[in-house]
This record gives structure tokens, sequence and C-alpha cells, in this order.
């Protein structure tokens, strides 16, 4: 992804022992602009301008990076993005994030948790996401919401917070009325400034976290906002919530809320918690819903606004940036964001093997009392108390994510960790029968939260405070055998399935054989996902969205291997979202304990 690069050139500098921008009065878009200047020119070797793209007026998006090394773009960092100005007359939520870059720019010197991290994070903020409508609002109708699209029937403007391409379109939530303030436009994407920040979001290596400030009634908000149902990771991302609202509260007394009171189709951050599975956030900022100003407020609101928030952006930025409490993956795992990435063989490390979730007896037979041990480990250095430990059980699938919405909930527990880390035993009936796709498989997950380390997706393989472990009974392969598996597409649009033996686990004697045909599937490929899988040149198994396929593994033992010889199978599984462009791999595998019996 090409930005353009502003270079500003500073001849003399002098240290500034505080914030530098003042926040007396509601910037015009183009002291915005001077702001960012400002804050380049201030901390060169700490931040650098990017043009981003362009609005349908042709205006500049800018984002300001902030980083210990803002030329270099780091995959090793996790990429944190603070969004403002969607909604054109929302003045006050440019100068809450400007008032965020400019703190942590200021005492990043002083404040050595702070500087840690920014070290380990690449921080993305982008004051001005509507600039054909926010300088409308400026210049012409102060409380205008929309971009300045000409909708050709004497009307103008898209909202752009309709127009994301997750739930889009639904009357529920948006209008198909041009003249309406939620008009949702022709398409989903039909907007370009909507088309720059998701390419802009695409093209991040290390997605981790999502804020879209808004105003106003003090409010903090999570996805769903298409629908009044849970998400997955209904629990993480509550706790984040109440987290941050907490450290709201904790500055100024003003205590936000969770409920908005309506359903909002094609929104921004479902669709980055749909399309990426990252935390994404919406807090609705200053007065309250009876609060003086509504979009207007005084400028006397804007510095206490600004100071109540900046605790929560800090609490998501360290979330985002440092390793505290983790549960390993794989045995190499040292709790970095990845612990796996996609190779062309699979992926890089097989990550639903925790060895930090265990059971005694290690062997699983059906509706037997266990004790499954849980280990949590602490990177801090110092105790870390009310951490919160959930555990569940769940049918494997390409698909894996903890929470989800097919989790049993085993125990939820309150515990205290110290700087050795803690071995949690708990107790586990295993279930009775086989799993929904007639398998003694099951996949145990755990999730390690803590008011300063929590994880902000589901995904095991992007966050050390989620792991899992598949547990097999145990296969009893005679000279040759074929086990099955299954792979489930819970993507919102067709994928391919790539799947692949680790080659590493198989010893002598031992032949592992993916045959190119598929057992069983639930759905049939529709021509749309063909043609698109034509175009995409797809080498592997299209699964149309919600589809289950059942395939077949071969197995072969030579006559040389000894009775009862054990072998660790693993297999990986990796979905690819039939889309344009970037096609971000999702998916994890499954382990089969093999025993010889020739």
């Amino acid at each position: 992804m090409k930005y353009i690069h502003i270079i500003i050139l500073v001849f003399c500098s002098s240290f500034l022992s505080a914030q530098i921008l003042s926040y007396n009065d509601f910037r015009t878009p183009s002291q915005i602009d001077d702001a960012l200047t400002t804050l380049n020119s201030t901390y060169p070797s700490l931040t650098r301008i990017d043009v981003i793209g362009t609005s349908i007026e042709g205006r500049q998006i800018k984002a300001l990076k902030i980083s210990n090394n803002p030329s270099v773009d780091d995959p090793a960092k996790g990429d944190v993005v603070f969004i403002s100005l969607m909604h054109a007359r929302e003045w006050i939520t440019a100068e809450t994030i400007l008032y965020i870059a400019d703190r942590m720019l200021d005492e990043y010197s002083s404040d050595a948790d702070l500087k840690a991290d920014i070290d380990a994070s690449q921080i993305w903020i982008i004051p001005i996401a509507n600039p054909d409508g926010h300088q409308h609002s400026h210049s012409s109708f102060r409380m205008w919401r929309k971009n300045r699209r000409d909708n050709g029937d004497g009307t103008f403007g898209v909202d752009l917070n309709r127009n994301w391409g997750y739930q889009w379109g639904l009357l529920s939530g948006s209008s198909s009325s041009t003249a309406d303030d939620t008009y949702h436009g022709t398409s989903a994407f039909s907007e370009p400034s909507n088309q720059v920040i998701r390419n802009f979001v695409a093209g991040l290596d290390n997605f981790k976290t999502f804020v879209s400030y808004h105003s106003f009634s003090e409010l903090y908000l999570r996805p769903w906002a298409y629908t009044t149902a849970d998400p997955p990771g209904e629990t993480s991302l509550e706790s984040i919530v109440q987290r941050n609202i907490d450290r709201i509260a904790s500055v100024h007394g003003h205590t936000y809320s969770e409920n908005i009171g309506y359903t909002s189709s094609g929104e921004t951050t479902d669709f980055m918690w749909e399309e990426h599975r990252v935390a994404a956030f919406t807090p609705e900022l200053r007065p309250t819903l009876t609060g003086v100003g509504g979009f207007d407020p005084p400028p006397a609101e804007i510095l206490p606004c600004a100071e109540e928030n900046y605790p929560a952006a800090l609490a998501l930025l360290h979330d985002a940036a440092r390793t505290g409490l983790y549960i390993r993956d794989h045995g190499s795992d040292t709790g970095a964001e990845p612990s796996a990435v996609q190779t062309a063989s699979g992926w890089s490390n097989p990550f639903w093997v925790s060895p930090d979730i265990w059971t005694v007896p290690a062997v699983l037979n059906q509706n037997a009392l266990v004790d499954l041990n849980v280990r949590v480990n602490n990177d801090t250095g110092r105790a870390q108390n009310n951490v919160t430990l959930e555990v569940y059980y769940t049918d494997p699938r390409i698909s894996l994510e903890f929470p989800n919405p097919n989790a049993i909930l085993i125990e939820r527990r309150t515990i205290t960790v110290p700087p050795s880390g803690t071995t949690q035993t708990i107790a586990w009936r295993t279930p009775t029968g086989t799993n929904s796709w007639g398998e003694l498989h099951w996949c145990v997950g755990a999730v390690v939260k803590h008011e300063n380390d929590m994880p902000l997706t589901t995904q095991i393989q992007r966050s050390s405070n989620v792991s899992c472990k598949n547990f097999h009974t145990t296969e009893i392969v005679e000279s040759t055998t074929v086990l099955t598996i299954a792979a489930q597409n819970f993507l919102e649009v067709p994928a391919e399935l790539i799947y692949t033996v680790d080659d590493d686990s198989i010893r002598d004697g031992w032949t592992i054989e993916l045959p190119d045909e598929i057992l069983k599937r639930t759905s049939r490929i529709t021509p749309s996902s063909l043609r698109k899988s034509k175009l995409l040149k797809t080498k592997g198994i299209i699964i149309e969205p919600g589809e289950t396929v059942y395939l077949p593994v071969n197995v072969k033992v030579d006559d040389q291997v000894i009775n009862g010889d054990k072998l660790n199978l693993n297999i990986h599984g990796t979905l690819l979202p039939l889309v344009a462009g970037k096609r971000e791999a999702v998916g994890n595998g499954f382990t089969f304990d093999l025993i010889n019996k020739n």
C-alpha cells in the first residue's frame, strides 16, 4: 500500500515540558491540519504524517503515526487506530483524539510504562474521516452530519457510519431515503472516504484495536450495532467496555452507559469485528443525552471530555502493546502476538496444541470426570490479583475461536497469578457421545483477563490471552485407516479451504495422505462462488458461508512399525475468503493421537 509521506524539516527545537496544543475552542479543518503538523514538527523522531487517501471532493485524509521508529512499518508491533469526525458535526471528537496524541507524545519521555507501550506499538490518529462534511459543517451548516455526495435528486450526503460492508442496507438500522440523515448510500462502500479507511486497516500487518469517536450522550458502545444479539466474544468485549467506563469515570466522575437505544446497520465497528476480529468501540462523548449543547457543546467541555477519555485510550494501547498474562499456544510460544502465521505449507506453528492445557488422565473417555489443568504465565514481574480465567469446551472446527456462541462454559473463576505463574485445576466431566460431526473429538479453550491486560480478539493465534487444546480420544490404527475431519466456514462470504499435514510430526513407516475428495458437504457451491474461484485461481476446496465439509485422511502403517507405536498427527486448516485484494487467513487445525495395532 502506498501513501504520501509528508516530511517536515526541523532546524531547531526546544524541550517542551507540557502539551503543545490548546483546547479552549473548536478547530476548523485547516487548524486540525495545522495541529497535526505541529505535533509532527515537535516530535519528528516519534511521528510521521501519511496521506492515506482522498474524499469524494478530493480532500486529503491524513493519519498521524506515533511510534519510536515512525519511518518503519514494523509487523511485530501492534497497530492501534483512533479515528474521529466520521459524522461532520461532532467536532468534540477530533479535539479528543488530538489530545490523546498530544498527551502521549508529551509524556513519552517521563512515563516508563507509556514509553514501553508506544515502543511496542504503531498508533494511528485519523482526526477527520469525513473532510467534505466537516468543511461544510464549518462553512455552511453547523449541524451537517453526512458527507457531501451529490445524490442526483437535489439531496446531498451519505451517512458514512451506515455505509460499511457488514449488514449493510438493513432498514432497521439505516435509511434508503437520500434525504435522511442515516441514508446508507447506493451500496456498501460506495463512499471513497470509507474505502480509504477500509483499505488502510486492511494493509496493517498486526491490527489490534479500532476506536471510532462520536458524540454525544456519554456512551461506550461495542459490536453488534445492527442487532441487540450478542456477537462472538461478547464476554471479552463486555469486560473491555466496563474496564474503560471505569477508567473514564475515575477522572471527572462521568459514568458512561452502554445502551444507545437503537440499531445501526452498515456500522463501522461491526465491520471491524466481523471482518478483522479486532476489538472495536464507539465512545459517544460529552455531553449527556440531556446535556447542554448536544452536538454543539460549549468549548469548556473540550478539555474535561478529552481528559476523561485518555485513560481508556491508554488501556487499549497497553492491551495491544505488551504481553502480561499469557497461556502458551505451542511449546515454543513466548507470549508474542501472533503466536503463529500462515505460510505456504500451513501455519508456522500448530497453535491448537497448548502445552498449558492438559488433563489427568491424559487419554479421555466419554462421560469421565477428569482434572483439567490450565497454566497461566505471568510476564509482568509482579503478582496480578483479580484475574478472571474462563474455561470452555466445544466441538473443534477450522474456524475455532474463544469465546464463541457454541462454546460451553466449564468454569469461570477469579484467581491471583504470582510472578512465577499458576496452574489451575478444574473438575471437568467429558461429554457423552460424539460431537456434532460424529467424532470423539473436543476442544478446550481458555481466556485470561485482567484490568491491565484484556484480549482484543477471539482468534487464538492473535492473542496471548486466548489458547486452546484439541483433545481427541485415541484412534487405533491398523495397516490402513481412514480418519475424518470436518471444516466449517464461519465467515460471511464463501471461502477457500486449504488443509495440509504437519510433515514434522510424521515418522518413518507412517504415511499420511489427503485425498482430493470430499466425503460429504452440507450445501452446493453457487455459480457466483465458482466464478470468484476462477478469478482468484484457487487451488483449495470452496465452502459456502455456514457450510460444513467432511474430509478424509488416509493413514497407512508399514509392517516395520512396531505394535503400540504412537503418533501425534497435526492437520493444519486455513480459510481464505473469496474476496479481491488481501485475503486474510483464519483457521486452526486438528490433532490426532494414533496408536498402531498390526
